[in-house]
C-alpha cells in the first residue's frame, strides 16, 4: 500500500469523521492509503526486497484527489485522484513481478486484467445510506494535493506491517 504525508492523513482524518457524526461507518483498518496489490502465494522475502527495490528507483508522488465515488459492488465509498504517469508508473513496476500472484479480490489490481481504479476507501456503507454520504462528501469534499511518501507491505491476516519503505 501506498502512504501518505501527515498533512495528506489530517485531511482524510476530517472527512471521515464528518461521515462518523451522521452515523457512515468508516474504514480505519489501516492508515490512509492507495492499495497497489493484494498478493497470495508469495515469498514474503523476495516480495520485500522486490519492493524495497522498487522504491529506491521512485521519489515522492504529488497526486491530486479530486473526485469521490462507490464500488456499487462491494458497497464502498472512496475518494481518488487523477491519474498520472507517475503513480501508474509505480503500480506497474510493483506489479512487473509479482502480477500472476495478485489475483485475490477479484484480480482488481492485476496489470492483466486492466481494471486497477487508485483510490482510497473511506467508507463502508449499509443500503440506504448513499444519499447521505453524497451529501456529507458534496458540503465537506474539496480536492486537495496529497503527497505519497512510502510503501508498506501488510499481512492481510494480522493488519502487521512487513515493511516499510521511503519513496
Amino acid at each position: 500500500m501506498g502512504t501518505f504525508d501527515n498533512e495528506t492523513n489530517q485531511e482524510v482524518y476530517k472527512i471521515k469523521e464528518k461521515l462518523k457524526e451522521q452515523g457512515i461507518s468508516v474504514d480505519d483498518a489501516y492508515e490512509p492509503h492507495i492499495t497497489f496489490g493484494i498478493y497470495t502465494g508469495v515469498d514474503e522475502e523476495s516480495l520485500l526486497r522486490w519492493v524495497e527495490n522498487v522504491t529506491k528507483q521512485h521519489k515522492k508522488i504529488q497526486i491530486c484527489f479530486n473526485h469521490f465515488g462507490f464500488f456499487t459492488d462491494a458497497r464502498l465509498c472512496f475518494i481518488a485522484p487523477s491519474s498520472n504517469y507517475d503513480l501508474l508508473g509505480l503500480h506497474s513496476e510493483i506489479h512487473e513481478k509479482y502480477d500472476s500472484c495478485c489475483m485475490d479480490k477479484g484480480c482488481l489490481y492485476s496489470l492483466e486484467q486492466n481494471n486497477w481504479t487508485p483510490h482510497m476507501t473511506i467508507a463502508l456503507v449499509d443500503q440506504g445510506q448513499e444519499e447521505s454520504v453524497l451529501s456529507i462528501l458534496w458540503k465537506n469534499f474539496s480536492p486537495f494535493t496529497a503527497e505519497l511518501t512510502r510503501l508498506k507491505i501488510t499481512s492481510s491476516d494480522t493488519s502487521d506491517d512487513l515493511g516499510v519503505f521511503e519513496l
